[in-house]
């Protein structure tokens, strides 16, 4: 009796079951003998290599591989079965086969000696893996496309754990930063980041981390390796590859900060020689101002004098006209010190600043200039200006440039015609300052260049006041534009941002 009660299944039934087992097999089954003569072909190993196994029973095995395996099967064969080292046998392997059509691919096989069985019969299993080497070989000629491209990358690219510790940099990143890609890869991005943008740093990266932004943008100083700072770009982002990480690109911006610097400082000295020369052309107004009150302190003094030879002076005539000595001199010192502070080259400051009180001054600045030339000026000030960021020197500059040169257009006009109108309003995202005067405007093919250094329509000018004037306003983040009026002459507009919270 058999298990459980039942009769053993008799040989030939018990043959016929393994046969419906090898034939239901996914993975293709050939059984052979200790010469290679094939006595198992099943329906899965018919697909794979092509033949039928009436086409393949009864031959040798190395039918279906390749050279120079076919030609060195049967040593292989016998010296497993006289004992040498086996090459084949219990050894699970990746090699090539052969189809029927000529055309090898890989398969991965394995062999083992069916024990019990006289002569002796191995047994092996084939599992065609062209689809999947196909896969691995896509897969790591992508993988090599992407170092190369890291590698090749003009900018550094990181990426770093949670933790901020750097676990992949690529050549850029290091000639970046004068580290190798040992050092760095023993460091974190915020050893490399100076001392003051630490926490700004430590803000976006654990933002990023955190899903409350989708990336991070900003700008750091990071330390070299021989101590100097490089100005960088960071733009990061936070992707998910078994563990969290940040995958980083840096850009130097080292010198673009320094050509920054240098264009600040040459629009600096533009705008000081810029003001010496408004100067210059309203030497005969200073000139004036200057004058009056040291005509007053001369006629004052010699009023005192007569009071002193009348033996017994009033002294409360003497006192009040030396107090009005001492007023004009006070007057003449103010002259003196605005003069300074116009031409004075210093350091740009900018402050919030109310614009009515930058053009309230610019007025008293230019008050000879404009009663010299008989011009009548208007303003219409808004109360509720938003404070703007500003140098208010270099604001005044300006506004005092579009002052004068509306001045010069209207020299021609009739005394009674010469109108001036300086108007403040807020604007949608800041304040805005127009001057319109009543000149003849500015000629249509003079507009698109109005603004470019050397262009002007003055007989002696330079060209050189709205240039500057522009640069200035667009270095506060505004903007300065002509407007044409048919009816008012010119209108120049200026635009500045209201200064944040």
């Amino acid at each position: 009796m058999g298990v459980n009660g039942t009769h053993p299944a008799a040989p030939d039934e018990l043959a016929a079951r393994y046969r419906s087992i090898i034939e239901a097999t996914v993975d293709g089954v050939i059984i052979i003998d200790e010469h290679g003569t094939i006595e198992t072909f099943n329906r899965a190993a018919e697909r794979i290599f092509g033949y039928t196994a009436e086409e393949v029973l009864g031959r040798n095995v190395s039918l279906l591989m390749p050279e120079p395996d076919a030609g060195r099967h049967d040593a292989y064969m016998q010296r497993s079965l006289g004992g040498g080292e086996p090459r084949i046998i219990g050894i699970g392997r990746q090699v090539l086969g052969r189809r029927k059509s000529g055309e090898t691919f890989p398969l991965e096989l394995g062999v083992g000696e069916i024990a019990g069985l006289a002569p002796r019969r191995f047994i092996g299993t084939v599992r065609d893996i062209t689809r999947r080497r196909q896969l691995e070989d896509a897969l790591a000629a992508r993988e090599q496309e992407l170092t190369q491209l890291l590698d090749n990358a003009p900018i550094g690219i990181f990426a770093a754990a949670s933790s901020g510790r750097l676990v992949q940099v690529n050549p850029a990143l290091c000639a970046l930063t004068g580290y190798s890609a040992a050092e760095l890869l023993a460091t974190t991005v915020s050893d490399l980041t100076a001392p003051e943008d630490r926490d700004y740093l430590r803000e976006a990266y654990v933002a990023v981390f955190e899903g409350e932004r989708s990336e991070c943008q900003c700008r750091l100083r990071w330390m070299h390796r021989d101590g100097s700072i490089i100005h960088v770009e960071l733009h990061a982002v936070a992707v998910e590859s078994g563990s969290p990480l940040v995958i980083g690109q840096v850009l130097n911006r080292t010198e673009q900060v320094r050509s920054e610097r240098e264009s600040r400082e040459i629009s600096a000295r533009l705008a000081h020689a810029g003001r010496v020369s408004t100067l210059g052309e309203m030497a005969s107004a200073i000139a004036h101002e200057i004058n009056q009150p040291l005509t007053a302190i001369s006629a004052f003094a010699q009023a005192c004098c007569r009071l002193l030879d009348q033996g017994e002076p009033d002294q409360a005539m003497l006192r009040d006209t030396l107090e009005s000595i001492g007023a004009q001199a006070l007057r003449a010192g103010d002259v003196v010190r605005r003069i300074r502070g116009f031409v004075s080259n210093r350091e740009s400051a900018r402050v919030a600043s109310d614009l009515n009180q930058i053009i309230a001054a610019v007025l008293e600045f230019a008050d000879f200039d404009l009663r010299s030339h008989e011009v009548q000026v208007t303003t219409r000030l808004a109360d509720d200006l938003p404070t703007v960021l500003v140098d208010p020197l270099q604001i005044q500059q300006v506004c005092l440039n579009l002052v004068r040169n509306a001045i010069d257009a209207m020299d021609a006009q009739p005394a009674e015609q010469r109108r001036l109108e300086i108007v403040t309003a807020r604007g949608s995202n800041g304040a805005t300052l127009s001057c319109s005067d009543s000149g003849p405007g500015v000629p249509a093919d003079m507009r698109e260049r109005l603004f470019q250094p050397f262009q002007t329509t003055k007989a002696e000018g330079m060209g050189m006041g709205l240039s500057i004037s522009a640069s200035i306003v667009a270095a506060h983040g505004g903007r300065l534009r002509y407007a044409d009026d048919a009816a008012n002459g010119a209108s120049f507009v200026m635009n500045l941002p209201a200064a944040l919270d």
